[in-house]
């Protein structure tokens, strides 16, 4: 039977996790439970964290009742995820198939670690990314609230794919970004779409950079407009010459190391 409890989310104040956590707040009237991993690191951290805030202000004054159903965000900081050699070993087996990001190795051990299996990680169908990697492994499936949602197969669960992805609900994985867009506009959400944040690096004067690989896949997928316009052009030449390279060879340099 479907459960009341809040739904896990994993929130970074990103395109795919807001629209997310707006389809289950708004859409599914449903509670969440958003869950942020702050990496004091990066220098988008301060970024995500503003762009959080300003959903929830837009929230509390377009749709006062989510005041409630948005749980206050459970911060884990990066460095409270310890190591797990299981997980680094699979991680380690899938960087020799393809290159993924190396977010998804902590996110699986902060699930195993913190006992938020089934947490949501809004992973999109996309040409570049995990998806393509771990397609063949995951199937359509329902979570414990009901909810339609995709998850690794059983069957595939003991493979290095289902150790590093087993753990999450991947809601999304059959949605592609400009499906989310369409959805957006007809529920006339763009103004709080626009206050969402996406950038690793920003700039000095605040706005996103156009060379690190968010801001890459943002023009790939048709929002290059989110790029400041004197960036553009030379964002998308990089996207066409160094880029590739710099991500083969750093694809080559983690493998060697695993």
């Amino acid at each position: 039977m479907p459960t009341a409890s809040p739904v896990p989310l994993l929130w970074t104040g990103g395109w795919d996790s807001t629209y997310r956590a707006l389809v289950v707040l708004l859409d599914l009237r449903a509670t969440v439970q958003p869950w942020y991993l702050f990496d004091g690191k990066r220098a988008s951290a301060q970024m995500e964290s503003q762009a959080m805030d300003r959903v929830r202000a837009w929230l509390a004054e377009h749709h006062p009742a989510t005041q409630d159903a948005l749980l206050p965000t459970r911060v884990v900081r990066l460095e409270e995820v310890g190591p797990d050699p299981r997980i680094e070993h699979a991680f380690s087996q899938v960087l020799r198939l393809r290159g993924i990001g190396d977010q998804y190795a902590f996110l699986a051990r902060f699930v195993k670690q913190f006992g938020v299996q089934g947490v949501e990680l809004s992973l999109e169908k996309t040409a570049h990314g995990a998806h393509g990697v771990i397609q063949d492994y995951v199937g359509p499936a329902r979570d414990v609230h009901g909810h339609d949602t995709y998850r690794v197969k059983d069957e595939c669960l003991d493979t290095p794919i289902g150790t590093i992805f087993g753990g999450f609900s991947l809601p999304l994985f059959n949605t592609e970004k400009l499906d989310t867009v369409a959805h957006i506009e007809h529920r006339g959400w763009n103004d709080v779409m626009a206050m969402t944040w996406f950038c690793h690096t920003p700039a000095q004067d605040g706005q996103p950079c156009g060379f690190c690989n968010p801001c890459q896949y943002a023009i790939q997928d048709g929002f290059a407009w989110r790029i400041p316009e004197k960036r553009r052009a030379l964002s998308k030449l990089y996207g066409r010459t160094l880029q590739p390279l710099r991500g083969k060879t750093r694809q080559l340099l983690r493998r060697l190391r695993a």
